[in-house]
């Protein structure tokens, strides 16, 4: 190991313990800063064994075997995380399956976990064994496998986010997707680096290097922003079983006469009350306002709209806004934005650039300048 590779990983297992002591100990922090606290601190223990085992017999060898593991359950920590991240729920009891990977892999190799020159050997020259064919598989496995679920688990928050609420972040998702992106990177990298005799410590290097930037990447901005990964209203919906899409309805259930007058009398509805300025309101407490079903709603809103439900009210709260700019108000972009039903700066940004094409401070100066 070169001295550059040793100080790299001393100051990621560093920046690791120090992430882990600020996201369990700032009490402005929620359960899934926590959570990732908890994973900061097994990123750091990780990080600290190659210098613990260049170090040979020193006072941490006993460490060797109960760390070389960790990678294991790093399947199951993400996926954790971002499901306690967008619903601001917390672990339940049965959440403790998720621990299973690491344990067969502790079972499978029992006799390194209390021996630290076992354990310094099965590091430094592993033993083809069958032992160690099924741990690598158990490892490679349980990435996979949470890899898979991840992408399935926020591909349905985001298509019931998009379906039943009308107040959340878009970009949320983006994060959660980038996570995905970095995680598939980085568990190819390892495989790549269990194949590959020439350049695997080079290769698994770069690998540990992209996990640390993306977990204290997530840390810190978790830590300055609790609320940045979270879905409001999320876990409540999830409860409610999903309303066909676009996607799953052909005919339906209504014919082309009867949804476009159900629209016409939803649009009234929203306008005339102004519906849309309610930055808790649902598809299924708007139907009941407009005393139609939810599955009606849905339909008509999919199928004779064009539109998901968040569509369909963001273009009224951006409209709302777009109206005072044009006639160069001079209030607070926030104040209007709030007014107008958004939750959040951040989701206002987002959805204004994606409905107008543009940026909402962008758009009131062009509109100032003519």
């Amino acid at each position: 190991m070169s001295q550059i590779q040793a100080f790299i990983l001393a100051i990621g297992g560093f920046q690791g313990f120090l992430l882990f002591t600020l996201l369990i100990s700032d009490k402005r922090v929620n359960y899934a800063s926590k959570l990732l606290g908890v994973y900061c601190l097994l990123l750091a223990a990780t990080l600290l064994l190659p210098l613990i085992v260049s170090a040979a017999n020193s006072n941490f060898s006993w460490l060797i075997g109960w760390l070389v593991f960790l990678p294991a359950s790093y399947g199951a920590l993400s996926y954790l995380y971002c499901r306690t991240a967008m619903t601001g729920s917390s672990l339940r009891l049965r959440d403790i399956v998720h621990l299973s990977p690491l344990l067969i892999c502790y079972i499978l190799n029992y006799e390194i976990l209390f021996s630290a020159e076992k354990a310094l050997d099965f590091v430094s020259a592993p033993q083809d064994t069958l032992a160690l064919k099924l741990t690598l598989t158990v490892s490679y496995g349980q990435a996979l496998l949470y890899g898979v679920l991840l992408i399935m688990m926020i591909y349905r928050f985001q298509k019931k986010a998009k379906q039943n609420l009308s107040s959340y972040n878009p970009d949320t998702f983006k994060w959660h997707w980038c996570l995905v992106v970095f995680i598939v990177l980085i568990w190819s990298l390892k495989a790549l680096s269990s194949v590959t005799n020439l350049a695997a410590p080079m290769v698994n290097f770069i690998a540990d290097c992209l996990l640390v930037i993306l977990i204290y990447f997530f840390a810190i901005a978790q830590w300055r922003k609790p609320s940045l990964f979270h879905v409001q209203q999320l876990q409540a919906e999830l409860s409610k079983p999903d309303v066909p899409s676009k996607k799953t309805l052909t005919d339906g259930l209504l014919d082309e006469n009867m949804r476009s007058s159900v629209l016409s009398l939803v649009k009234k509805e929203v306008e005339e009350h102004r519906l849309y300025r309610n930055n808790k309101l649902t598809l299924a407490s708007l139907a009941e306002q407009v005393g139609i079903s939810l599955h009606h709603l849905s339909e008509t809103l999919n199928q004779h709209g064009g539109k998901n439900f968040n569509q369909f009210i963001n273009e009224y709260r951006v409209a709302e806004v777009c109206k005072q700019l044009d006639e160069n108000s001079d209030r607070k972009l926030i104040d209007m934005a709030m007014d107008a039903g958004f939750s959040s700066k951040s989701s206002f940004n987002a959805i204004f650039k994606k409905v107008t094409g543009k940026p909402p401070t962008l758009y009131r100066q062009q509109q100032a300048d003519r």
